[in-house]
């Protein structure tokens, strides 16, 4: 019964106990609710500081013990922000405007600290030589401006491909130049390869001069080297060839040795060139390409001219040109006109090798005397005549020979008199009349009757170390008629 009264005397003191917990229990959450929703309220306003550049407010809650500490209503209070456009050009700091000038891109410190900067005299001076040489550049550009205008122009026309303006201007660019003492060495290269492009060999020697031997060896300067290593076996092969057939130039077609002259030919294929005195006297002035072996191309070249003079079969000699092709494709001034002629003669599609010589040299005349023979030859001489009269209205650097074709397909339709006509106004327009359109006035003037122009043509050939060539002989004496010298065996006028 005691022990019961105990335990309900007890009781009032537990159920104490246990209120004065679950009181400090509430206010725990409650301190950390408003901890919390000051924490969240501190985020929300950075959010906002960082998203629209609004000036940072003041932290309201560092951590638990500024709680108590922080008034109930405290408003944060910052200081007016200046707009980025009316901030001072020089500091970027200060409000831009002066006392005196409103309106001044800079603030009050930095406008008067402009008005009263120190100079270092050392400046100035770097400033006034600086102008200096920028007056001394532009007299020295202007006294070289001819011949840079000049470069320019001969480069426009390399690069439009019409190589002989180019090479004609180049020649004046570098006239121009070596008078102010200016050694181009990249001009000369440039004609030196414009040169070898064309063929012409003979002459890119001097222009070498120009350059240094030790520069012949840099990267840049190989094509020069190798062009002129080859114009230097072209020009062995040259002499060498024509010690072999040049006194039977003058002999007839049949009497000619064309087998044995063939092999010593070929034999220059594996021969080495004899290195002579002048050769070894003359490299020693200056750079100058050794030949140690001849041209392939160049004896096959004179292959084909062997094969011409002895009047082979046209297949034969197309079979040397279209081996030069093969074996040097890149020198179209080889072989390009032979073929396109030997094509149009032997009734082939010439357009290819009309496209390939216009591809090398824009201002080559080649293709439009192809294209005339091979309208010749398909016997559409209206045609062909046409073609060379609009070309030659045109202008065309090829006028006189040209007019021959002209004169030719007059021949052949048998107007007699058309034709001496045409290859008169050739042979007049010519500055050098070759041997052939001498041959071809004498031919049409003998066909028209005209008896005094082919006592003169004859000796002006005569007077110059040449003949009449047999076709004209031969038609004067009636073995040949004009469509014969026209339509068989080399189908022209030698």
């Amino acid at each position: 019964m005691d022990e019961h009264k105990e335990k309900d005397g007890a009781l009032p003191e537990a159920e104490q106990s246990a209120s004065e917990s679950q009181a400090l229990h509430d206010e725990l959450e409650d301190l950390a609710k408003v901890f919390q929703e000051e924490l969240d309220r501190a985020k929300t306003q950075a959010r906002e500081v960082a998203e629209n550049g609004v000036e940072e407010p003041e932290i309201l809650i560092q951590g638990l013990e500024d709680i108590a500490e922080r008034p109930a209503h405290r408003e944060s209070v910052s200081e007016e922000r200046v707009p980025k456009e009316e901030l001072c050009e020089c500091c970027g700091e200060r409000r831009r405007g002066t006392v005196n000038n409103p309106n001044s891109l800079y603030c009050d410190e930095c406008d008067a600290g402009l008005r009263h900067y120190p100079f270092d005299w050392l400046n100035v001076l770097i400033a006034l030589a600086a102008v200096c040489l920028v007056f001394f550049g532009g007299y020295v550009f202007a006294t070289h401006t001819e011949g840079f205008v000049a470069v320019c122009k001969a480069e426009e026309y390399r690069r439009e491909n019409q190589k002989y303006s180019a090479l004609d201007a180049y020649a004046e660019a570098l006239t121009v130049l070596e008078s102010n003492k200016i050694n181009a060495e990249n001009v000369y290269k440039r004609e030196i390869l414009v040169a070898s492009s064309l063929g012409i060999v003979a002459g890119i020697e001097e222009p070498a001069q120009h350059i240094q031997a030790w520069e012949m060896s840099l990267p840049h300067f190989y094509k020069v080297k190798r062009a002129l290593q080859s114009g230097a076996e072209f020009t062995e092969t040259v002499t060498a060839a024509e010690e072999i057939i040049g006194p039977y130039k003058t002999t007839a077609p049949e009497k000619i040795p064309y087998d044995d002259l063939l092999a010593r030919l070929e034999a220059l294929k594996t021969a080495a060139v004899p290195e002579s005195e002048d050769t070894q006297s003359a490299r020693k002035k200056g750079y100058q390409a050794k030949a140690e072996k001849y041209s392939l191309s160049g004896v096959l070249f004179y292959q084909y001219y062997l094969a011409l003079m002895s009047e082979r079969d046209l297949e034969v000699q197309l079979g040397f040109v279209e081996e030069i092709r093969e074996t040097a494709p890149e020198e179209v001034w080889l072989y390009g006109h032979f073929l396109g002629d030997l094509y149009a003669k032997t009734g082939r599609d010439v357009e290819p090798v009309c496209k390939l010589l216009e591809e090398a040299n824009a201002e080559d005349g080649s293709p439009l005397l192809i294209r005339a023979t091979a309208l010749r030859m398909q016997k559409d001489y209206d045609g062909a005549i046409a073609l060379c009269e609009e070309q030659i209205a045109k202008g065309s650097d090829v006028s006189d020979d040209l007019y021959r074709q002209i004169g030719l397909c007059y021949l052949l339709k048998g107007e007699y008199e058309a034709a001496y006509t045409a290859v008169n106004n050739g042979f007049q327009s010519s500055n050098n009349p070759s041997v052939q359109m001498c041959n071809t006035l004498a031919l049409t003037a003998l066909a028209a009757g005209q008896a005094g122009a082919y006592g003169e043509v004859k000796s002006l050939l005569e007077n110059s170390g040449f003949t009449l060539s047999a076709e004209v002989t031969q038609y004067q004496s009636g073995a040949l008629t004009v469509e014969q010298i026209l339509t068989e065996g080399d189908c022209d006028i030698s």
